[in-house]
């Protein structure tokens, strides 16, 4: 999309040295350049419109990124106080196996002394301490004291094994979940980053978009004046045409009652007293209006007060309007001669009920209708 308005934009600016504003030339020449601004200002008009709801959508984006990565900040946040409290039982753990490598190198001399005993005097130290009791009694004690030595020294085996195995385990399980949550912060922090440079270029687009909007709003202005440039040469080209003559044709064959006179007036909705620009002729919904004389067509469209309404010039300064029309029969720049259907009878706009509103103007300015007709 963003190619795409850079080469509209390139064409815009090549459309615009295409038709420069010079003064004088026909009024059909600069009718069709106000035609082919009119058309370029409008699809500015729409790539800008287009361009500004792509920036509408990328800031959606980024605020859907920018809140995205707040939650990971949360997310890694969180986990740095689970390593952290990790950390502490790793370090916990470590005086844990401090103490227990402790008492195993001292269970290791003990039974290091012990083996040491029995590797000296064998057997036989055994049966020396019990040949030497005094009686029988004293014998049956220190076969129970050798016993109680022996099954000491095989538990302290076994306890330095358990010890030993308790250690190794507790370093693996440790070890196991501090890579498990440096690998879990890792990832987030890549994601993290991921999404941030997303998020940038987003905003990078974004710029580029609204620059690009900028631009074309420039030459939205640039073409609008050079339309109004082209208006006022028609407007004195007209001036300098001279009026197609004869008087004006009644607007609206077989119909004749006039509901509203030109000039002061209680105003049919409000009442308040106004100045009524124009003459209101009376007819039903869907009758002809005919141009007044021959002319060109210099306004065709919409206005809130006059609703559908057609502006026809005759030459000499002298220009007709058609207003409260259901529908319009011709275009702006369009030829049309007297007589010539180029409405039908409405109501729309500012009105209260099926009728026209009629002017004649000259140089603008609205006059007495009745003194230009038949």
């Amino acid at each position: 999309m963003f190619k795409k308005s850079i080469v509209f934009t390139l064409l815009a600016i090549i459309i615009i040295n295409l038709f420069p504003v010079e003064a004088g030339g026909s009024i059909a020449d600069l009718q069709h350049k106000q035609q082919q601004l009119e058309k370029q200002i409008k699809e500015i008009r729409k790539q800008a419109q287009i361009l500004k709801e792509e920036k509408k959508t990328i800031e959606q984006e980024i605020d859907a990124l920018d809140n995205e990565i707040r939650i990971l900040s949360l997310e890694i946040d969180s986990y740095e106080l689970q390593k952290q409290e990790l950390n502490m039982q790793i370090a916990e753990s470590e005086q844990k196996i401090i103490e227990l490598t402790e008492e195993i190198d001292k269970n290791n001399e003990v039974l290091e002394e012990r083996l040491r005993a029995m590797y000296m005097h064998g057997t036989a130290g055994y049966l020396e301490v019990i040949l030497n009791a005094e009686n029988l009694i004293d014998a049956l004690t220190r076969m129970d004291m050798i016993q109680l030595i022996v099954k000491s020294d095989v538990e302290l085996l076994k306890e330095i094994g358990e010890q030993k195995t308790e250690v190794e385990e507790l370093k693996l399980s440790q070890e196991i979940k501090r890579h498990e949550l440096t690998a879990i912060i890792n990832e987030l922090n890549s994601k993290q980053n991921e999404i941030l440079a997303a998020s940038r270029s987003k905003e990078n687009y974004m710029r580029s978009l609204q620059s690009n909007i900028e631009e074309m709003q420039r030459q939205e202005a640039a073409m609008e004046e050079q339309s109004k440039q082209i208006e006022r040469d028609i407007l004195a080209a007209q001036r300098a045409v001279e009026y197609a003559g004869g008087k004006l044709l009644w607007p609206v064959p077989g119909h004749y009652r006039i509901t509203s006179h030109f000039g002061g007036r209680s105003d049919p909705i409000t009442g308040v007293w106004s100045n009524h620009g124009g003459t209101d002729i009376a007819a039903p919904y869907g009758t002809p209006i005919v141009s007044s004389n021959d002319g060109v067509v210099i306004f065709a469209g919409w206005h809130y007060s006059y609703g559908y309404y057609i502006i026809v010039d005759h030459g000499g300064g002298i220009s007709t309007l058609y207003a409260h029309c259901s529908k319009l029969l011709a275009s702006k720049g369009q030829a049309v001669s007297k007589g010539e259907t180029i409405a039908l009878v409405g109501s729309t706009g500012y009105s209260t009920g099926n009728h026209l509103h009629y002017e004649v103007r000259v140089n603008g300015v609205r006059q007495q209708p009745m003194d230009y007709l038949k």
